[in-house]
């Protein structure tokens, strides 16, 4: 579904190679996380697969078709929430807009976007506007207008890293759920390698800039997973263990 060969991205203005040679491939209805060490060029990779940069050079492909704009049928979850919604809005009304942009009939979109908000426990919510509701919350907003855009892809670029804890072990299993329902194909961005262990079925590990792919994981772990049992297995531990040495590896390649 998603293939990206050869990406380099080098910001001419500031003569900066971002991204070296990057090559690696989500398969449909797959998902993977990408680590690497801070500064390396995660969300400049997730700006190219997205179509918002374009590559210097290289190549992004959705479902065989290069990449050369925002594809159609894709979303993506940013980590800066409160910036990704309209206050004046409400909560369905947000999670309304891109489809009323892409023109879907009303009955169509009303039946969207309330399965989207069921789906994120937002049922009782759609009145309120997102400077009512909570951090956690406000993700899961965007989190739904993502779901009822129904992508073929979809992208994260670290959506949980400014929330608190607890709220985040909420959303990781959030995204599993929906994930297993949707069988969406997601790309997940995260520096947090707990979470790329939980969440992915294998994490690709990113270089110190200008990036290469280090490693490509496969994350052997069973497929049901929940926060207690999961992170509780000697498996879980060594796999972690194994990408914190890469992560320190790849501080040290600078």
């Amino acid at each position: 579904m998603l293939e990206i060969s050869g990406l380099r991205k080098v910001y001419r203005g500031r003569n900066v190679e971002a991204l070296r040679d990057l090559t690696f491939q989500v398969d449909t209805g797959e998902l993977v996380c990408v680590v690497g060490p801070s500064g390396c060029g995660k969300t400049t990779l997730l700006r190219c697969v997205a179509g918002l940069l374009p590559p210097t050079s290289g190549s992004v492909r959705v479902a065989g078709v290069p990449v050369t704009g925002p594809p159609p049928r894709m979303a993506v979850v940013f980590q800066e929430y409160g910036r990704s919604l309209f206050p004046w809005m409400t909560v369905r009304q947000n999670v309304e807009l891109p489809l009323r942009e892409k023109k879907v009939p009303r009955g169509r979109r009303d039946e969207l976007v309330t399965g989207a908000l069921a789906a994120v426990g937002l049922a009782d919510a759609t009145d309120a506007h997102p400077w009512q509701l909570s951090g956690g919350m406000q993700q899961r907003v965007a989190i739904a207008r993502a779901v009822a855009y129904e992508p073929q892809v979809l992208l994260m670029d670290e959506p949980f890293a400014a929330v608190d804890a607890q709220t985040r072990a909420d959303l990781e299993d959030l995204i599993l759920t929906l994930w297993r329902d949707l069988e969406v194909t997601t790309l997940f961005v995260t520096h947090d390698i707990d979470e790329a262990v939980y969440l992915g079925r294998r994490v690709v590990v990113l270089s110190s800039s200008p990036t290469v792919v280090l490693e490509d994981l496969k994350i052997d772990l069973p497929p049901d997973r929940d926060q207690l049992t999961t992170r509780s297995l000697p498996r879980f531990a060594d796999l972690r263990g194994h990408l914190y040495a890469q992560i320190q590896r790849a501080r040290g390649d600078r």
